[in-house]
């Protein structure tokens, strides 16, 4: 089992949230991506003129990566899904499920040598001040699900109902009440994971604080391969239930789809694609 599986279903979200921003505005948010991702890493510590520069070009070589290696798998994932049969729907979500997360994995893959690279040149303070940050983000969503007075199962069923939104299909009452019924068979682990992050970032802290010493580079290598075999067998054995769920929840809303949100589908997809042909052709991209 790799962690990516467990994140498969938000490689699923990162493949909207980047559709979503190539569409808005004519590509306007997505040629924005790297700013937005230096400004997330910049605020783990008080980095250096340097160091900041540094961010900068990696999230900005990132997005050229991304426009080069995974917009064009994207385009070709919306090519096939356009000519999906509702009646037979269940091989295109699957394949949609891989191709999240490919994104995810090959996006982990891309950051994991830059990060190393990068953590080599960090100062005690400046690991302390991540780890302080970590903190505070771990208490943010404590705060966040202490205020949030829906139900575990209600944000699941709000979740399908924004994303299916998303790719242009507006949920029928009566598949949103097949949904909820669907959803009593969902596996809560949203506390296993949040222990399982925990560890991780305590031990991520505690490397980070031998970047000086000899091996470090191949010991946080290890470390983050060490991520494909996250969790024990129980918690891997409830992921992939969920995840198979989650892939027959997908599969019913397609069967049970009418003529007009098979329509909003096709058209949602139409519009990303000529958004992404747009950005690939403004980068000269094939």
């Amino acid at each position: 089992m790799k962690v990516e599986k467990i994140f498969k279903f938000n490689g699923l979200s990162l493949m909207i949230f980047i559709l979503s921003s190539c569409s808005i505005a004519g590509s306007f948010v997505y040629e924005r991506l790297d700013n937005y991702l230096a400004n997330y890493f910049k605020e783990f510590a008080e980095f250096t003129k340097e160091q900041n520069r540094e961010i900068d070009f990696i999230s900005e070589e990132y997005l050229n990566w991304f426009s080069e290696s995974e917009l064009p798998k994207i385009k070709l994932l919306l090519e096939d899904l356009r000519k999906l049969d509702s009646n037979n729907s269940e091989v295109s979500v699957k394949l949609a499920f891989e191709k999240g997360e490919g994104i995810f994995t090959r996006t982990n893959d891309y950051f994991k040598e830059r990060i190393i690279t990068f953590s080599k040149g960090l100062s005690e303070e400046q690991i302390i001040q991540i780890g302080l940050h970590f903190d505070e983000l771990s208490q943010e969503r404590e705060e966040e699900n202490k205020k949030d007075k829906k139900g575990y199962k209600e944000r699941l069923l709000n979740n399908y109902l924004s994303g299916f939104e998303r790719i242009g299909i507006d949920l029928r009452d009566d598949q949103l009440e097949k949904i909820e019924l669907k959803l009593r068979l969902h596996i809560e682990i949203a506390e296993e994971w949040y222990e399982l992050r925990r560890n991780w970032t305590e031990d991520f802290i505690r490397l980070l604080k031998r970047n000086k010493s000899y091996g470090y580079e191949t010991q946080m290598n290890e470390y983050f391969n060490s991520l494909n075999n996250l969790g024990n067998k129980e918690f891997r054995a409830k992921v992939d239930k969920n995840e198979k769920l989650a892939i027959e929840i997908i599969n019913f809303v397609f069967l049970t789809a009418d003529e007009k949100q098979m329509k909003g589908f096709t058209r949602t997809l139409e519009i990303y694609l000529k958004s992404i042909n747009r950005i690939l052709s403004k980068r000269q991209v094939k």
